[in-house]
């Protein structure tokens, strides 16, 4: 029987290109059906994207990062993220990210679609990468 592996290889890619690639100890995932867990061993899994935050623990320190829509992949000994956005805490402008939020709500306001119509869900998804981003700016400051 094979031996599992003893950590996790992460890799965040966007359309910009790889943007994350560590050796993890455990990683946290935000999907479209809630946050998942992965920790080494894990069994295979595909799953969608939701804006949020992602978390991944180095060598016992707990790091974070925004990560937008896309897609998960993750098995015994890697977790891919396929996404839309990435961003560090550093490079957060909470200014900015307040003022798309303002935006985000302000147009989901205005529309007259439903819940099912893309425009809706674009907005939403908008709503929700503002939040991350703004979550992520105050864990940083914490």
């Amino acid at each position: 029987m094979a031996e599992l592996p003893t950590g996790i290889a992460l890799e965040v890619a966007t359309p910009l290109g790889k943007e994350l690639s560590v050796e993890t100890e455990s990683v946290q995932v935000p999907s479209a059906a809630g946050q998942f867990g992965v920790l080494a061993g894990h069994v295979p899994l595909l799953a969608a994207l939701k804006p949020g935050i992602l978390t991944y623990k180095q060598e016992g320190k707990q790091l974070r990062a925004a990560v937008g829509g896309g897609y998960a992949e993750a098995g015994a000994g890697r977790v891919r993220l396929i996404t839309e956005f990435f961003m560090r805490p550093e490079d957060v402008d909470l200014e900015d990210a307040q003022k798309d939020r303002a935006a985000a709500e302000a147009h989901l306001k205005e529309l007259k679609a439903t819940t099912e119509e893309v425009a809706y869900r674009d907005a939403e998804r908008a709503l929700q990468w503002a939040e991350a981003r703004i979550e992520l700016a105050g864990s940083a400051s914490n």
